[in-house]
């Protein structure tokens, strides 16, 4: 690459950020006068003096062919990398000469001046790592061998260009997006790196040309930006508030307005197709899904139950003066509070054809309060099949003042019983 190629990516990157700036409203004050930018104060000498600067630098970071010295040069040594052969000090960029380093780590090169000239172009700096650590993995075993004196010296480095990732090219021609290193001693060549966006993005100028991979109306790619992908609007300018919308063309997004109003959808209970109209009469109603399963409904609450028990919700409470056997209704029901005065043992409502299954849903866990007071004992029918722990804990029988409370949260499997936890909770105090 040359140095007037090196300087017009430069250019062409530095007068696109200036461009973009100067269209943001961040770029004026109150008063609307234009904020400066740092890149303002950029001038000729100062991107000649990042590529000189670049150019060392990347050349201690890697180990260039075209840099390399035998001992006995009359050229400056950078860097020694053995007793024989050390790297030389690459010549200054001039304009109208070639930068003094291997082709493919002259793209490092440039995006590393790139990223020296402000603090906002940090993905420069980024691509020149990956283009260096791709290239040392290339001439890794090549260099060795140069420096053990198994191969000879002088070979070049080999760089190729592509669009997609899969068909390659020796030089680089608009639309390519990605670089590969031919590893010399294997014949191999590395894994491709996207290293630029697709040319002609902002749209500033014509097609880009050979000069380099970015061209003259380039716009490097963004791992971290949006607007750098192939297929999204190339701005944010004038864009405030809209939202992205894929095009009627089906082939990339664009900014839309954000729709107005409610966008059709029911801001109310009662604005739904499939509820009541309103809630006129229908204060302390339960919702409940229409005979017809075509929506839902109010109607009343339910009410009655088990003899000698109210009912509230899913729960079921029994009163102080039940006793015997309870016939628990668990189709209806799948919380149980029971407080017997007496001995009882507790059942479940059976199918009307005398089978042995409980009429209850299967699939479902039932939590049962069990309290007993004094010396009253609480059991289940022993015909029932429960597996685990199901004991009640009875209350003391010298005192009626001891209330012991046994928690059981127990699973239904249309068969069997499975409890799943037992709790005790004792109230001394009654």
């Amino acid at each position: 690459m040359t140095v007037d190629e090196a300087l017009s990516i430069i250019d062409r990157v530095v007068s696109n950020t200036l461009e973009e700036y100067n269209q943001s409203p961040d770029s004026k004050d109150d008063q609307g006068n234009r904020i400066p930018h740092p890149l303002d104060i950029v001038d000729p000498d100062d991107k000649l003096f990042a590529l000189d600067f670049s150019l060392n630098d990347v050349a201690l970071h890697a180990t260039p062919v075209s840099l390399i010295e035998t001992s006995g040069s009359t050229a400056s040594e950078l860097k020694r990398l053995s007793v024989d052969y050390y790297i030389r000090v690459p010549a200054a960029p001039q304009e109208g000469q070639n930068l003094d380093i291997d082709d493919g780590l002259s793209y490092a090169v440039v995006f590393s001046a790139i990223g020296s000239l402000w603090e906002g172009y940090t993905e420069y700096a980024q691509k020149s790592d990956m283009i260096i650590g791709t290239y040392n993995q290339a001439y890794r075993s090549y260099i060795k061998g140069l420096l053990s004196g198994t191969v000879a010296s002088g070979a070049e480095s080999y760089i190729r260009f592509s669009a997609d990732g899969n068909d390659w090219h020796d030089s680089y021609t608009p639309g390519d997006i990605y670089i590969s290193f031919k590893k010399i001693d294997t014949d191999t060549w590395t894994p491709a790196i996207k290293f630029v966006g697709e040319d002609g993005q902002d749209g500033a100028q014509g097609p880009a040309g050979p000069a380099g991979p970015v061209g003259p109306a380039g716009t490097p790619c963004s791992d971290t930006q949006f607007v750098a992908l192939q297929d999204t609007p190339s701005s944010y300018t004038g864009m405030s508030g809209k939202i992205v919308a894929v095009k009627s063309s089906e082939d990339g997004v664009e900014f839309i307005d954000a729709p107005s109003g409610g966008g059709g959808g029911a801001s109310n209970f009662t604005d739904l197709g499939d509820t009541p109209a309103d809630y006129t009469n229908s204060g302390g109603k339960f919702l409940a899904v229409k005979s017809d399963a075509s929506g839902v409904e109010f109607v009343d609450a339910p009410t009655g139950g088990l003899a000698g028990a109210n009912v509230f919700g899913d729960k079921i409470q029994y009163s102080d003066d039940a006793d015997g056997t309870f016939s628990l209704d668990a189709q209806n029901n799948n919380v149980f509070y029971i407080s017997p005065a007496a001995d009882t043992v507790l059942n479940f409502t059976q199918f009307d054809d005398g089978g042995t299954q409980v009429d209850a849903w299967w699939g479902t866990t039932y939590t049962f309060f069990l309290v007993s007071n004094g010396s009253v004992q609480i059991t289940f029918d022993s015909g029932l099949s429960i597996f685990g722990d199901h004991s009640v804990e009875p209350g003391s029988s010298s005192s009626n003042t001891s209330i012991t409370v046994t928690i059981l949260k127990m699973f239904y499997t249309g068969y069997d019983w499975y409890v799943v936890s037992r709790t005790v909770i004792t109230d001394a105090n009654g």
